[in-house]
């Protein structure tokens, strides 16, 4: 965005779409029932920046030194109706506390509506030296996406097991953040989701499962990478807008 008047004008735009298809209202009527959104995903993918994206057109870059240390229930009202979105801490570090409390929340007597699976194709900021991002032109090592493409793998694989039959969990919604840094490949990327060695990991996810592209907020990867130059606020927009109807949809089936 590159004023003011463009975000209130994004806003209002996002706000008159998501009225005019009932998606808030929808919404709402599941999460009276308390139902439960489980966010998963590697660290540095963008989860709580997604989370915050749902009410907030701009949220607030979070800085790659800040991550999610604990589980976290995000209490989020729309329209004074309350959503809960359970946020594990990603790193690989904190395996044994995360499956525990995932275990946790899918035993409670409140069900869980379904997963949000955060991925973002590789492109993971988290705490390390840029030295190993970046050679020393600027230029993204393509080793660096490649390894935590596998990343993304190794948590699916993880979590997987975990979920059980697709009586607990109805549904699941890959979402593919960043897609200002991907967008040049975005073809390739969601086929890689969609049908690709991703999709070829989900196991018994695979009749549940659905891709979506989002952009939470523009920024540079890591303050330096690049960006790409088709992605505009309108790309944005519109990315929102497809994730606020999958979401109503896939909850629409519980």
């Amino acid at each position: 965005m590159s004023g003011g008047g463009l975000e209130t004008a994004a806003a209002v735009e996002l706000i008159k779409i998501a009225v005019k298809q009932k998606w808030f209202k929808k919404l709402i009527n599941v999460f009276k029932k308390k139902h439960k959104v489980l966010v998963l995903g590697s660290t540095g993918v963008g989860k709580t920046n997604l989370i915050e994206s749902i009410t907030e057109i701009t949220p607030e870059i979070i800085h790659h030194m800040n991550r999610t240390e604990f589980i976290k229930n995000h209490h989020i009202e729309i329209s004074k109706k309350p959503f809960i979105f359970t946020d594990p801490p990603g790193q690989a570090g904190h395996k044994h506390e995360r499956n525990k409390g995932i275990i946790d929340i899918l035993k409670m007597k409140s069900p869980v509506a379904g997963i949000i699976n955060v991925v973002s194709y590789g492109y993971h900021e988290y705490r390390i030296g840029l030295s190993d991002v970046f050679d020393n032109n600027g230029n993204l090592f393509d080793t660096f996406l490649e390894r935590h493409r596998q990343v993304e793998i190794d948590a699916l694989n993880e979590w997987i097991p975990l979920i059980g039959s697709p009586e607990i969990v109805k549904w699941v919604v890959t979402v593919v953040t960043k897609a200002d840094l991907w967008w040049d490949e975005k073809d390739k990327v969601i086929k890689y989701y969609e049908s690709g060695e991703y999709f070829n990991n989900l196991g018994d996810a695979k009749p549940i499962h659905h891709v979506v592209e989002h952009c939470s907020v523009v920024h540079r990867f890591f303050g330096k990478g690049k960006i790409s130059p088709i992605f505009d606020d309108a790309e944005r927009i519109r990315t929102r807008v497809n994730l606020l109807r999958m979401l109503t949809e896939a909850i629409g089936k519980n």
